[in-house]
């Protein structure tokens, strides 16, 4: 006769409006019994002797069941072609937060939860927050192991770009001055010398606002970005400290770095005069390199004073030239 309390479970199955799997761990289960029945203790030691017994778990895992949402959510038509793609949801990232799934399931933990990123079948990375328990009357064996997958790519986007909107300028997509002096804070408590700084102020600013319109001196302000960005390598910290005024930090780096990374600015910035009408983008700059006993605010200031012993070169030329 048919069971009208199961029934009813299997429909909340089905039709729960969040992504549920039904799981068979216990491929796991014997594999861990035998890991202890030869002398392992540390499993997280073994992990990393072994890094391909993390797949080879994932492996051990046999998908039973999932229901309408999660055809849904990994883009599936049927359950047959999702069980038959599982390599393509399961890939990259999922070998992270799997590690850590396995040792709670070593530790005795009957429950699971944790963030990662799973794909859809046509590659689209979602991120997720996922919850799994071993459910009680299959404890022993882990044959019966519930599942569920929310999707938080929306939120996490949303997390990423109001950090993003806290620590970079938006008209420049550089770092801010609030991410600049964090990064300071962080190379002084951690210092390794030399540590240079370079200083750049955009020139004429001011006189293209008042004659051209601010929207073409917020053009200038992007090209400044473009060349910050295409000049600096990878651990360098560019920023936008003020208006018209930019910053690079450049860690490990001596005098010469920074005279390297200094005609390289200059190098793009004539590049990019190529590339847009005038008004001719300029930038005025000024470098300095740590010593034992100063600090980074002092290497800062020296900086500062070079820029502006730049940029009283850059006005009597053209002085000149009127």
């Amino acid at each position: 006769m048919p069971n009208a309390k199961t029934d009813h479970f299997e429909s909340l199955f089905e039709h729960a409006p969040i992504s549920l799997w039904e799981e068979d761990y216990s491929g796991i289960k014997i594999f861990f019994d035998e890991l202890r029945a030869n002398g392992v203790i540390d499993f997280n030691q073994y992990l990393n002797e072994h890094p391909k017994e993390i797949v080879d778990s994932m492996n051990r895992i046999k998908v039973t069941h999932v229901n309408t949402e999660t055809l849904r959510m990994f883009g599936a038509k049927t359950e047959k072609e999702l069980l038959s793609n599982l390599d393509k949801i399961f890939r990259d990232e999922m070998r992270a937060h799997f590690r850590a799934e396995l040792m709670a399931l070593w530790n005795g933990e009957t429950g699971w939860s944790g963030d990662g990123v799973n794909y859809r079948l046509d590659g689209e990375a979602l991120y997720i927050r996922l919850h799994w328990r071993i459910l009680p009357e299959c404890e022993t064996n882990w044959e019966c192991v519930l599942i569920s997958i929310e999707d938080i790519t929306a939120r996490k986007k949303a997390e990423d770009y109001l950090r993003y909107l806290g620590t970079h300028d938006v008209m420049t997509g550089l770092y801010n001055r609030a991410y600049f002096e964090e990064a300071l804070q962080k190379f002084e408590a951690h210092r390794v010398d030399p540590i240079s700084v370079i200083i750049l102020d955009l020139n004429g600013l001011k006189e293209t606002n008042d004659n051209l319109g601010h929207h073409t001196g917020d053009s200038l302000i992007r090209r400044a970005g473009e060349v910050l960005k295409a000049s600096i390598e990878d651990d360098q910290v560019a920023a936008r400290i003020g208006g018209d005024e930019f910053a690079i930090i450049m860690h490990e780096s001596s005098k010469e770095d920074a005279q390297a990374a200094m005609d390289r600015v200059q190098s793009l910035v004539e590049m990019n005069n190529k590339y847009y009408r005038d008004p001719q983008l300029s930038l005025s700059m000024g470098a300095a390199t740590s010593e034992p006993g100063f600090t980074l605010e002092k290497v800062i200031s020296l900086a500062d004073d070079a820029m502006y012993r730049n940029k009283g070169h850059y006005h009597r030329r053209r002085r000149e030239d009127k």
